[in-house]
């Protein structure tokens, strides 16, 4: 089983959540080994979209189903497998 099952995109983001108040929205599905908000490499302004790891890919399932179309800080997520 590799960590990319486990993998989530997470997109629409508002600019200013970062890692922190995503890991708030998605922890209560289960424990998580990684969190990332993709930043611009000049600005480290937030691109508005990031990746979310759980340990167990069964947990990231149940966040996507769960997550998908949500309201987080205002805007509108999509949640899908990363690819």
């Amino acid at each position: 089983m590799s960590s990319e099952e486990g993998k989530l995109f997470v997109g629409g983001l508002n600019f200013e959540t970062d890692e922190q108040g995503l890991e708030q929205h998605f922890g209560s599905f289960g424990p998580i080994s990684e969190v990332v908000v993709i930043k611009d490499k000049e600005t480290q302004r937030s691109r508005g979209f990031g990746f979310i790891t759980f340990a167990n890919p069964e947990h990231a399932s149940d966040a996507m189903r769960a997550m998908n179309g949500e309201s987080v800080d205002g805007r509108q997520i999509r949640v899908d497998h990363a690819k």
